[in-house]
């Protein structure tokens, strides 16, 4: 349980830390993830997400992850493009993860709801983020 607890809370710096007494987390705005759309109303659309799959440079795309919270996943899975189809299409082979716009998806509880000037999605490449630890940890089960 401790171990779980100190995992969550890294995950959560590594997403919105902001570099004092933590890592700097690939949403700080220095250092961090480039804002590369930001939405008109409190909810994305079809359009934004499509501009902000384009506004990740083409050598990115190709391993390009989606990053974003549970609630987040639930509006954008019901996105339509102007034809009236889904943006997410469902992959129908066993094993394979759904896809939006052909980038996988991740989703983590310490990414932002959506809201007006959150950084609720995110998309880029991640194995260009690196975490490096410095310091040894151990856990030793003590007897009492």
């Amino acid at each position: 349980q401790f171990a779980k607890r100190i995992g969550s809370k890294e995950e959560t710096a590594f997403i919105s830390g902001d570099g004092s007494s933590k890592p700097t987390g690939i949403l700080n705005a220095t250092g961090g993830a480039q804002t590369g759309v930001t939405t008109a109303g409190t909810a994305p659309t079809a359009d934004e997400i499509i501009d902000l799959y384009y506004s990740l440079k083409k050598p990115y795309r190709k391993n390009a992850t989606w990053l974003m919270n549970d609630s987040t996943v639930k509006v954008i899975r019901k996105l339509k493009d102007s034809t009236g189809n889904y943006l997410w299409q469902p992959s129908l082979v066993g094993g394979t993860p759904d896809k939006i716009l052909d980038c996988r998806l991740v989703t983590s509880p310490s990414m932002p709801a959506i809201e007006a000037g959150a950084k609720a999605v995110a998309l880029g490449d991640l194995s260009y983020y690196w975490i490096a630890d410095r310091q040894n940890r151990i856990f030793k089960q003590m007897g009492l």
